[in-house]
């Protein structure tokens, strides 16, 4: 009950509640509305490619830095492809700064195959190294992979139709984990995966796609527009291609496998740098992509992307919220502080049961890897705030650097 000694007890309380049903209604766009919105458009009014031109010879990148363990069989991979349809122009692998011997096999296996080119870069890190790679190609569809990605039978082919529309500058594909089930850490990130893809194929089919996966990505070379180097390129040639009224499609035949996730320590560093440079990325086209120019674009990249990455804020303050209105005197408000704390209980338990070399519930699990890809999301805003840019893409340089900043 208000009383006049508190005026101030009204309008707090309004704004307590606003801010609790807004970050409710933020979270149910974004997991459940939005991907009902898009599937709607996908089925009402669905793009339609004209497949009027021939396939496009290809190119493909291979970034890498000390790979020898790796190397020759990925470039192997690569040239099989020619036996499923492909038109393979040339393979070019991007050695960044390599010290372990991967630049001799490449050498070595060019001598016997001359469409094998060879860049020795000094250490520039990821981006960098495809940037050369883009400006030393040829073929009119350039295809960025790496050295652990291996491709299906079929894969390069189908990933190269949808170019036979003028209209398509950019192309992505499925990639499945070789092993899903070898962790608990990896089997729920294939169901993260899943989730995704049924996302990505909607927005595909609807024309609203902008989010691509960086070791399938195809992308025609006259689209291409540079990548600024403390950037990622799976996040920005997308957007560039979609700001250029430009199609960006996800082909469901074109599948490449990659190793699973090796631990909750590897999720949490690739999900922090995906973030990072993925939150400064999109932050950057916010307004070169604005609703008004491109509204399928804008809707996408804001909702699959900007306010995913915000979930832990939004559900930090449903909690907060939702507990300072329960001590006050609205208990069905606590709800959510409740439902945080069990979902944490249910993570540290599962946390405790792999430790133990035991497989936890489904649930537990998930509960344990949703709180670390929270983490991972929070930590990437943090780093865009402070300003921190994350310019090298190797795990073991990810590792150094943390070291060295901590």
């Amino acid at each position: 009950m208000r009383t006049a000694t508190s005026p101030t007890a009204y309008p707090v309380a309004v704004i307590v509640e606003l801010v609790f049903w807004c970050s409710i209604i933020v979270l149910l766009w974004v997991y459940f509305a939005y991907p009902l919105v898009v599937a709607v458009a996908a089925k009402v009014a669905p793009i339609r490619l004209e497949l009027s031109n021939e396939p496009p010879a290809l190119t493909v990148a291979i970034a890498a830095h000390d790979e020898v363990g790796h190397i020759a069989e990925r470039i192997a991979d690569v040239f099989a492809q020619e036996q499923s349809g492909a038109r393979l122009l040339e393979v070019i692998v991007g050695s960044d700064g390599s010290n372990d011997g991967t630049d001799s096999i490449v050498r070595d296996i060019a001598l016997a195959e001359p469409r094998l080119r060879l860049l020795a870069l000094s250490r520039g890190g990821q981006t960098a190294t495809q940037t050369a790679l883009f400006a030393a190609a040829s073929g009119d569809v350039v295809v960025l992979t790496d050295a652990e990605t291996r491709f299906t039978a079929g894969c390069l082919a189908a990933l190269a139709e949808p170019f036979r529309d003028p209209s398509v500058g950019c192309a992505t594909g499925r990639i499945e984990w070789r092993d899903e089930l070898a962790t608990m850490t990896s089997a729920n990130e294939g169901v993260y995966w899943r989730y995704e893809r049924v996302i990505r194929d909607l927005e595909s089919r609807a024309g609203f796609l902008t989010a691509v996966t960086g070791a399938l990505l195809a992308v025609r070379r006259t689209s291409y527009r540079p990548v600024p180097p403390d950037a990622s390129m799976d996040h920005l040639l997308p957007l560039y291609v979609r700001e250029q009224r430009g199609q960006v499609v996800l082909v469901d035949g074109a599948i490449a496998t990659d190793r699973p996730i090796s631990g909750l320590r590897e999720q949490f560093r690739n999900r922090t740098r995906t973030s990072t440079r993925g939150i400064r990325a999109n932050l950057s086209m916010a307004q070169r992509l604005a609703p008004w120019r491109t509204p399928k674009a804008a809707l996408a990249m804001w909702s699959h992307k900007l306010l995913r990455w915000a979930t832990p804020w939004f559900i930090a303050a449903a909690a907060a919220s939702g507990l300072v209105l329960g001590a006050s005197g609205q208990p069905i408000y606590l709800i959510a502080p409740i439902g945080l704390v069990l979902a944490a209980i249910s993570g540290f338990g599962a946390h405790l049961y792999i430790g133990s070399g035991r497989r936890p519930p489904r649930f537990a699990a998930f509960s344990r890897t949703f709180a670390v890809v929270c983490a991972a999301f929070a930590l990437g805003w943090i780093n865009v705030l402070r300003g921190r840019r994350i310019d090298v893409w190797h795990r073991v340089d990810w590792d150094a650097r943390a070291s060295r900043r901590s």
